[in-house]
Formats: structure tokens, sequence, C-alpha cells
């Protein structure tokens, strides 16, 4: 996973799959950049995941909760179908995509 910081924007750029065998290294990975500050805002940039479990929805809403200023960029119609049905949607900036 790679992650960027682009006008005050922390940028992570998740890509493959985010499940329950990687979920913790990715929430971990994503807590030690965090603590590094400099940002106002995170972003998940998703175009290249494929799929995202329960272990994964569980980071977003912990994401959500710490930080209001949390969206994702680049949403899949898979993955849409999904946080539609849990109504994450509702709480969650998203941008589908193109």
């Amino acid at each position: 996973m790679k992650h960027e910081i682009e006008n005050k924007k922390l940028v992570f750029h998740l890509e493959g799959e985010l499940n329950s065998y990687n979920a913790e290294a990715v929430e971990t990975e994503i807590e030690k950049t965090i603590e590094q500050g400099g940002f106002d805002t995170i972003v998940w940039d998703i175009e290249n995941l494929k799929y995202m479990s329960s272990a994964g929805l569980r980071i977003v809403v912990r994401l959500k909760q710490a930080y209001d200023d949390f969206s994702i960029i680049n949403m899949s119609d898979d993955i849409y179908e999904v946080f539609t049905m849990v109504g994450f949607t509702e709480l969650i900036n998203i941008k589908r995509k193109k």
C-alpha cells in the first residue's frame, strides 16, 4: 500500500484485496502513517482494490469515527454495492470509479 500527502490530504492507494488475512497489517500501517501527521484529510483511493471483506469495512468504520474528514475515491461498482447494503454510502463521502 502506497501513500502520499497532497495539499494536506493523506491519500492511501489500496490494491488487490482487503480481507481478514491482511486487514490487521493494513490497519497498522495506516495508524503508523497517521501518527506522523501533516494532513487534514484522509482519502482512500481504491481504484485498484478488487475485494473488501467485513474486516476492511471495520477499518472504514474506525477511520470514519476518528476522522470526520475521511473519504473514499475510485470505488468500483461491486464494492459500492456492498457499501450501499450496509448503509455506508449515507455516512461516508464516496466517489465511484468512472
